[in-house]
């Protein structure tokens, strides 16, 4: 609201000074004129600048209108549609005011009684906008659009409007395509759609777009469009009517219903149905599980598991539907990923469970994992965890293994070999089990005594021997079991000792043989053998042995052995060959004899050639001695020089496009197929060179080492054509060269930007993967894809369809590759997002009872109540609403498990939607909603409902379970006041008593339990009695209650109740004057009777009883009322008839409290003044009797008494000594002592004289005091 800029004066500031009011609003008035005239004058300047400003940076486009397809002739309720084109560039943000133009038909703007309906489309393709009416009137019509923001004025367009013939709305039936309703999932279902000839689109706002719901066979758990039921909904609606169709693809294996629906057309239709069995088989969806005794077994014992197989859409697959023929892939691993050995697969196809058996035997022992597979992808449930124990032991199974590979021993030496305890299968078995064994002599098969036998179990299952080595020969070795019956494998063990004393430590090696190296070459080394005290320790030449392997190919390489010249350590004198090895001749000495190659020697030449690059570990043994403590002798051996006839081009591809980076791979190798490394000096040898005539359109751009031998390379074709192109190194040529690269345009080639999709947990998605990609010739293909891992995947054609594997939930994807109409590839992935559907009840009661006004359950909670969610982890809401009452969470049970109530939050909402939200893990919220209570808001019964809602990140579902609420009595309530005042009231007229518009009151009576009353509330009748303790009353009441009403007559005595005999009945109505009336009637009976009663009583008033009895009504029905009518509950209510006002209560009640208040106060200064004086009468008493000798004469007693007198009286002090007051009560005081106490200082009394004087005087000392 606008304010000028100054204030008015108050009211009182402008009565005291009128002449400064007239001042001060002359003044601001002119002022306030001057500011809006210099505001107009401003924007008379200024406007027209900016307005030209305006316009010339934003020129104003054109519009052209038209009518749609030229049609511009209609019947009434056609709807017509003008067609916009805009001439010119227009950005709506760029004006002030969108375009929003006026319809004028024959002079009337927008809707007239000529058209109706008049709206624009304007969306943000402005290509397709419109304007829409419909003509109502018949005749023809011209029509004005102009907008004058946009300067817009067309009156180009004219119509024509043709009576209507009858119009006879559009009927559709539906039927099943070739009548086939039953299907297979995955089948296309089609229904045709049946129109009637005198179908219009024209007519029509909304076109025909039908929902297709599908409910099970008992007609429940309705699901509107894609859902667990069915998907990719799909219609046919083109413009030949003829051919209109619905598809959708049935997933869920039953019988369903379909209705068709469409709310604005009048469509509905619930007359078909169709049933579904399982597609085939796919593999990956089946689930496996353990059938029979669990998962635990003995080596050697049969187990069993079974395979439920699914068709892709997870149903249950059956042997009608796939046959016998069902083989999966099955193996199995331990933990580490080792594989173990299972015997006896057999696939037993169908058993009578409905599934696929299979039985095999547990043979590799310890905590296994089962696989099945298909094509390499696991079964729901695979692997299957299972554990399997070693069988008994088996001698003739158990392995030896010696702690050195040797068939020589030297003498005084250690010989230990390991025992492998195994079962039949192999498996180690722990413990120590007893074996026994000899060394015997060949010859004489005597047995070799033993020394220093050692037995220990190394490690659970294998246990050592070892013993000394005490004389030299021939031996064998058997170990058997205690009963000598049973050898272990590879018994008898034959070996031979010699006399020798080779000291492992103090033997030498040395050579350039064992140092780095290059593929090919020859090397060697020396090896010198000393005893301990470092003295050759000559042996013969085929007890020394040398191993020399490579660990990364598991190669062996065969060395040359040759015993050097002890004379000059140079010239050999023999050779011992390990292997086929060619060597120089030079180290040949074929003239030597056999005799030659057992000759003794302690120096020896080792020869060798290493062919593949890696490192190698030499290993030598003098006997079962090892040199170099055991430990291997390693050197690296790399690879030679490059030679190009055996490295390769092994990567490039065949059609690139032009002026884009492209690679090609290539893989150096040497003579002995070894990868070569090169420098990074010597990458640029490396060289890609095309023929001479594309050269100059052609570039080389980089080589890039991948430190594994192989080298790729970067070139940027030019221009289009065929290249022929040749890798090259140091000039050398690498096949295959040349090789051919066909460059094409850019645009030419696809590219795959993949897909992102998301689908519910329980339902199936149809899409197209190539959607996003681009690609030429429009026409491509899906040439290779994967199987995703954790749902099932179908192709249709260019379309896919994918279904998530029961309890999946997460992200999935899957690669694929296309290729267009030219053989052009692509290749992109597919991402899945599979959301958790809201949680479900997995149970709930189907109906709930409570009891009005009370908490119900009366103990715990209500019970059935359970949800089920795929992700336990996640935190979830469920919230209750009741229509008519409060949900609440049980305090009790809140407090049982206090730990779990940390990770839950609950919210309870008051107010109007009294919601209560429960927040947290499954676990606990199932836990909680078992504590669930419910209460009726005030006096409500009868039925109510509460909705519960589920909810997650991804949406919500509702359910409403049904509440009973048992009504129970409520007293009925009378609402009148205390008393009512009468004012001039006579004997002739009546007071209304009950005046609302007198007394602002609410009279009326009624029950808690008429609210909620389930039947007809006519029904509901109560005893209603109304009765005046003086005077009389007179009443006006409906016919329908003469059967019922009594009434005690107003001038009888009598307080007996008495049936109404006479009455004169005018308009079905009948009045009565009496002392009292009652009568059975309905609450609005009772209150117009309340609210009409007219008073004649005397001048002192009366009192006024009202009573209301309910008569055991409480909210039943006639039909079970014989159950649920209660004991009668009766209301009363007096009011005091008054002629005056009575005091307010306030006033009275403050009236009360001050007259309290004021006694109090008084009654505590008397007692503080008594208590005073009392207390110094008897200080004077004390006094006078502390001061009085024994004996004492009657005239010393007055003497004393006299002095006594004078000196209280002289004494302004001694009267507060007496009276206990301050000094300005002493002067009266003193004037009533000298009264009290005067005597003749002459006469003499008796003692109980004095004192009985003394007694009256402080008797009135204490009266003046009061």
């Amino acid at each position: 609201m606008f304010k000028p800029p100054f204030h008015y004066a108050d009211s009182s500031y402008s009565t005291e000074n009128p002449s400064i009011l007239r001042k001060t609003s002359s003044t601001m008035a002119a002022q306030w004129l001057f500011c809006n005239a210099l505001i107009a004058l401003l924007i008379f300047f200024i406007a027209p600048h900016l307005s030209k400003s305006d316009d010339r940076s934003t020129p104003s486009p054109g519009f052209a209108y038209s009518w749609m397809d030229d049609d511009d002739e209609f019947y009434p309720g056609d709807i017509a549609t003008i067609e916009v084109k805009i001439l010119g560039n227009y950005n709506s943000e760029e004006y002030k005011y969108p375009f929003d133009p006026n319809i004028t038909v024959n002079g009337s703007m927008g809707n007239s009684s000529y058209v109706t309906d008049v709206h624009s489309d304007f969306g943000n393709d402005t290509n397709n906008w419109r304007i829409l009416f419909k003509p109502i009137m018949v005749g023809v019509f011209y029509m004005v659009i102009d907008d004058e923001h946009f300067r817009v004025h067309d009156n180009s367009l004219h119509f024509h409007v043709s009576p209507a013939k009858s119009y006879i709305p559009p009927h559709f039936m539906f039927r099943w395509l070739n009548s086939k309703s039953e299907f297979k999932a995955g089948d296309n279902a089609t229904i045709q759609v049946i129109v009637s000839e005198n179908l219009n689109t024209k007519t029509y706002k909304y076109p025909f777009n039908p929902n297709i719901t599908v409910s099970d066979y008992n007609g429940k758990n309705e699901k509107m469009g894609n859902s667990s039921y069915i998907t990719g909904v799909s219609y046919t609606l083109g413009p030949d009517t003829n051919k209109w169709e619905l598809h959708f693809m049935p997933i869920m294996v039953g019988m369903f219903h379909v209705l068709i629906t469409q709310e604005n057309l009048n469509v509905f239709d619930a007359s078909m149905s169709f049933s579904v069995t399982p597609a085939f088989i796919y593999k990956p969806a089946g689930t496996v599980s353990w059938r029979g005794e669990g998962n635990h077994f003995v080596a050697g014992t049969t187990a069993k598991i079974m395979v439920l197989p699914k068709d892709a859409f997870g149903n249950n697959a059956t042997r009608k539907s796939e046959g016998s023929n069902v083989i999966f892939d099955i193996y199995a691993t331990t933990e580490e990923g080792e594989d173990a050995t299972v015997l006896d697969v057999s696939q037993n196809g169908w058993n009578t469970f409905g599934g696929l058996s299979t039985n095999f035997i547990a043979a590799t022992s310890g905590n296994l994992l089962l696989h099945v597979k298909d094509k390499n992808q696991h079964l729901i449930g695979s692997p299957l965890t299972f554990m399997v124990d070693p069988g008994p032991l088996d001698v003739g199974n158990c392995v030896p293994h010696w702690g050195i590979e040797s068939k020589s021993f030297q003498i005084f030496s250690i010989m230990e070999t390991f025992i492998t305890q195994r079962d039949k299968y192999g498996n180690l078995i722990p413990g120590f089990y007893p074996f026994d064994f000899d060394v015997i002599e060949k010859g004489t098969n005597l047995s070799l005594p033993i020394g220093d036998l050692k037995y220990q179990e190394v490690v659970p299952g294998v246990q050592s021997l070892s013993f000394k080595l005490l004389q030299h020969g021939e031996f064998s070795l058997i170990i058997t079991d205690k009963d000598k019956k049973k050898q272990i494998l590879n018994m008898p063990y034959e070996f031979s000792i010699y006399i020798g004393y080779c000291d492992g430590m103090k033997s030498i090696v040395n050579g350039s043989g064992l140092h780095n190296s290059v593929a090919g070459e020859v090397s060697k080394f020396s090896i010198f053998l000393r005893d301990a005290y470092q003295y050759p320790s000559p042996i013969e030449v085929h007890r020394l042995r040398v191993e020399i392997t490579l660990p990364s190919l598991s190669l062996h390489v065969d060395p040359q052995i040759y015993p050097m010249d002890p004379d000059n350590g140079t010239q050999s004198t023999g050779m011992f060959n390990f292997g086929a090895l060619e060597v120089p001749s030079i180290y040949l000495h074929n003239n030597k004899s056999d005799e030659d190659w057992k000759t003794w020697n302690s120096n020896f030449e080792v020869v060798y050639i290493p062919e593949k690059s890696g490192v190698y570990e030499i290993r030598i043994y003098c006997g079962n001695i090892p040199l170099n403590e055991g430990k291997p002798f390693t050197k690296f051996v790399s690879a030679g020089k490059v030679n190009a006839s055996v490295s390769r081009v092994v990567k490039y591809k065949a059609r690139v496009s032009k002026a884009v980076l492209h690679s090609v791979d290539l893989q150096l190798m040497d003579s002995f197929s070894n990868p070569v490394l090169l420098q990074e000096s010597e990458l640029s040898k490396l060289t890609l060179e095309p023929d001479s005539i594309n050269k100059p359109f052609f570039m080389v751009v980089l080589f890039v080492d991948n430190r594994d031998g192989t080298y790729t390379g970067f070139y940027m074709p030019m221009n289009l054509g065929t290249y022929k192109i040749c890798a090259s190194f140091d000039g050398m040529s690498i096949s295959p060269c040349p090789f051919e690269v066909t460059t094409y345009n850019r645009e030419d080639f696809p590219i795959a930007y993949g897909l992102d999709v998301s689908v519910w947990e329980d339902e199936s998605i149809v899409f197209n993967a190539l959607v996003n990609d681009y690609f030429v010739g429009g026409k491509a293909k899906v040439v290779e894809y994967e199987r995703p891992g954790h749902g099932s995947l179908l192709q249709y054609g260019d379309l896919f369809i994918y279904t998530p594997f029961k309890r999946f939930y997460g992200n999935d994807s899957f690669p694929y590759s296309m290729s267009d109409a030219n053989g052009n590839n692509a290749s992109s992935h597919v991402n899945i997002s599979v959301r958790c559907i809201p949680p479900q009840f997995v149970s709930f009661p189907t109906q709930l009872q409570a009891d009005e006004d009370t908490f119900s359950p009366k103990f715990g909670g209500y019970s059935g109540f359970e949800i089920t969610y795929s992700d336990s982890t996640e935190n979830i809401s469920i919230m209750f609403t009741a229509q008519h009452g409060s949900v609440f969470l049980s305090p009790l049970q809140m407090q049982l498990w206090d730990p779990m109530w940390k990770e839950i939050s609950v919210t309870k909402r008051e107010g109007t939607s009294k919601e209560l939200i429960i927040r947290g893990r499954l676990e606990v919220i199932n836990f909680a909603i078992k504590s669930l209570k419910y209460i009726g808001e005030g006096n409500f019964s009868g039925e109510d409902t509460v909705k519960v809602t589920t909810m997650n990140k991804h949406g919500k579902y509702d359910w409403d379970i049904p509440v009973i609420v048992n009504p129970r009595n409520d007293p009925p309530f009378i609402n009148v006041p205390e008393f009512i005042l009468l004012e001039n009231v006579t004997k002739d007229e009546g007071f209304l008593i009950f005046d609302r518009q007198r007394d602002n009151f609410n009279f009326s009576i009624g029950d808690p339990d008429h609210l909620h009353f389930t039947g007809n509330k006519s029904h509901f009748r109560v005893m209603f009695s109304v009765e005046v303790s003086s005077g009389y009353f007179s009443a006006n009441l409906p016919a329908e209650l003469t059967s019922t009403t009594e009434l005690k007559l107003k001038n009888s005595n009598s307080n007996q109740w008495q049936p109404l005999l006479t009455f004169i009945e005018i308009s079905r109505r009948f009045s009565l004057k009496a002392k009292a009336i009652r009568f059975r009637g309905t609450i609005e009976d009772c209150n117009t009777l309340l609210q009409q009663i007219l008073y004649y009583g005397d001048e002192d008033g009366g009192v006024l009883t009202v009573s209301v009895n309910d008569m055991g009504w409480y909210g039943c029905y006639p039909e079970d009322c014989q159950e649920m009518m209660s004991v009668p509950l009766i209301s009363e209510a007096s009011i005091n008839l008054i002629r005056k006002m009575p005091v307010d209560p306030v006033v009275a009640h403050s009236l009360i409290s001050a007259i309290v208040i004021e006694s109090t106060i008084l009654s505590s200064l008397t007692t503080i003044l008594i208590f005073y004086t009392s207390k110094c009468v008897f200080a004077l008493l004390h006094k006078k009797f502390k001061d009085q000798p024994q004996p004492q004469s009657q005239n010393f007693q007055l003497h004393k008494l006299q002095s006594s007198h004078e000196h209280m009286s002289s004494t302004k002090d001694s009267s507060e000594n007496i009276t206990g007051q301050p000094s300005s009560l002493s002067n009266p005081l003193n004037e009533e002592s000298k009264i009290g106490l005067s005597v003749d200082s002459h006469t003499s009394f008796p003692s109980g004289q004095i004192n009985g004087t003394l007694s009256v005087n402080s008797s009135s000392l204490v009266k003046i005091l009061h």
